[in-house]
């Protein structure tokens, strides 16, 4: 689907429910002389706070399972798996869920809704894995340890999953084989689409198995400061709009302060494809099928439109997305209870059966 530019204007428009939402609470605005690091400091334990613990009656397992980055700093992945353990000749998929976060915020938990739905209602393995935030790990450290957690995960997880002779190990028999996908939301996004990338290009040499399948929830592909970097004559320089649309500088969950804080922080190279993928110099061929969520009035949402244009047409990439008119950045984290952040989670779960598919 390609969208004209006033209909990609359009999208921007709030959502009535989402606006008669907004008249019942107060989101606290962020002063533009903020102190960055006040402002990380609390939104971090905002996050931490939402976090709900397992319901040992949803017939889902959660543990963690630690493992070395390059440098031998211990990092560590949250696993939710199905309570009962199929047969071993029916062994579940893996799903990689990188958490978002602006690289500066968020944790493993903050997946949790996601991963238990997607065990509880797909039958598969979760793995949320940790990775050092900014400002005090800048760029590229998250990259950085999200390659060694897909290395490590690709190399280990059959064997780990699958084994109870250890008792950090999980006895639930998993197959990279039958689907092997790695995503996130936000950040975590823009990890999961450079991973993709780093996994096409050296992954023959470094992973056991291939990833089969990303999924890209709101994530960022090229910031301004990359677009500047393009040929003036770039053929969507039209189309990309958002980021400095009115209508998504009101976004109440990535205010353009929110933004700025992140970006600053995590002090990423806009002239890094392991930091803006869309510059990747190898190309976009041959990439795993991708499934990307959209966000209307978010400042991200026309990059993300333009690269799975750009995947689907110029490099014959499977793609499929959701698109959700007149929503904040991730919304679907602060109003699941509204009509279109039921349809996301649903839309996520059947994006990933989508992904799954063998034929």
């Amino acid at each position: 689907m390609a969208f004209t530019r006033e209909e990609r204007l359009k999208l921007a428009d709030i959502d009535p429910e989402l606006a008669e939402t907004l008249k019942k609470i107060t989101i606290p605005p962020i002063p533009e002389d903020a102190n960055p690091d006040a402002v990380i400091a609390r939104v971090r334990a905002y996050m931490k706070a939402q976090h709900k613990a397992p319901d040992p009656d949803s017939g889902v397992t959660e543990q963690d399972i630690f493992y070395p980055a390059r440098d031998g700093h211990q990092l560590r992945a949250r696993v939710f798996q199905p309570s009962e353990a199929p047969a071993a000749s029916s062994p579940a998929p893996l799903l990689v869920y990188f958490h978002g976060g602006g690289w500066t915020i968020g944790s493993p938990e903050d997946t949790a809704p996601s991963c238990r739905r997607l065990v509880q209602n797909l039958g598969v393995v979760c793995i949320a894995p940790k990775y050092r935030l900014a400002p005090e790990h800048p760029f590229p450290a998250g990259i950085n340890d999200a390659w060694d957690a897909i290395r490590w995960i690709a190399a280990n997880a059959e064997s780990v999953l699958s084994s109870s002779s250890s008792s950090s190990s999980l006895p639930f028999p998993v197959s990279l084989s039958r689907g092997f996908l790695v995503g996130g939301s936000s950040a975590g996004a823009n990890l999961a689409a450079v991973l993709a990338h780093l996994a096409r290009d050296d992954g023959a040499e470094t992973l056991k198995q291939p990833i089969t399948g990303s999924f890209l929830l709101s994530p960022m592909i090229m910031p301004p400061e990359t677009v500047n970097t393009l040929p003036a004559d770039w053929k969507y320089k039209e189309i990309y709009l958002s980021r400095t649309q009115d209508a998504c500088k009101k976004d109440p969950i990535l205010s353009p302060v929110l933004q700025k804080i992140f970006y600053t922080s995590v002090n990423g190279d806009p002239r890094s494809p392991l930091f803006a993928p869309y510059i990747w110099p190898t190309g976009h061929a041959n990439l795993p099928r991708t499934y990307l969520q959209v966000c209307g009035m978010d400042v991200l949402r026309d990059e993300e439109l333009i690269y799975e244009q750009v995947l689907r047409e110029e490099n014959g990439v499977e793609t499929r997305f959701d698109i959700y008119p007149g929503m904040p950045h991730t919304f679907w984290n602060m109003f699941p209870m509204l009509t279109q952040g039921k349809k996301a989670a649903k839309d996520l779960e059947e994006g990933v059966r989508w992904l799954l598919r063998t034929e």
